[in-house]
């Protein structure tokens, strides 16, 4: 499992940062929400749970207009269980 401070938001193959493509919040009682990226050369996918990535990361690929949106729900979600 990769420390969280240092998690590689880069393709390997492409050498260059994935996109974030959605977010999946976890119903369930486990909260295990989810990043998930793609890379805009090659199309690979890549997915993580939100924790392995600290919140003041979040803003390199979550855009500006969207972050207070997307912590407002991952607060709600986490709350939720």
């Amino acid at each position: 499992m990769s420390d969280a401070h240092t998690y590689n938001l880069d393709c390997q193959k492409c050498q260059v940062q994935y996109k974030l493509d959605d977010v999946a919040f976890d119903k369930s009682c486990q909260n295990k929400h989810t990043f998930l990226f793609m890379c805009p050369s090659c199309g690979d996918y890549k997915a993580t749970a939100m924790t392995n990535i600290p919140q003041e990361r979040w803003s390199e690929f979550v855009p500006a207009d969207e972050l207070d949106d997307l912590l407002a729900r991952h607060a709600a979600a986490m709350k939720s269980h």
